[in-house]
């Protein structure tokens, strides 16, 4: 399947380029997580699950990778995490 950008924003992705290096498109899920995919270097999804006191959106929160390419499952996965303890 191929990813475009209209696809990702037709799935609710908005892009959000780091420096001209990582793309990343992201999806606020929730309050508490964002479903994010990285296109470049490589493509993976990956989920920020954000502490309670979240403040700073690059540093406050624990990433998750996903190991798959299914944006339904990704998204459900996303959905039902609901918190993390350190």
């Amino acid at each position: 399947m191929e990813i475009t950008k209209e696809f990702l924003e037709e799935r609710g992705f908005v892009l959000d380029n780091q420096e001209n290096i990582i793309i990343n498109y992201v999806k606020k899920i929730n309050d508490l997580n964002d479903l994010v995919l990285t296109v470049s270097p490589l493509q993976e999804f990956f989920i920020w699950v954000k502490n309670e006191d979240f403040e700073d959106p690059n540093m406050d929160g624990v990433k998750v990778h996903i190991d798959t390419d299914d944006f339904d499952l990704a998204e459900k996965i996303t959905q039902s995490i609901c918190g993390v303890e350190f």
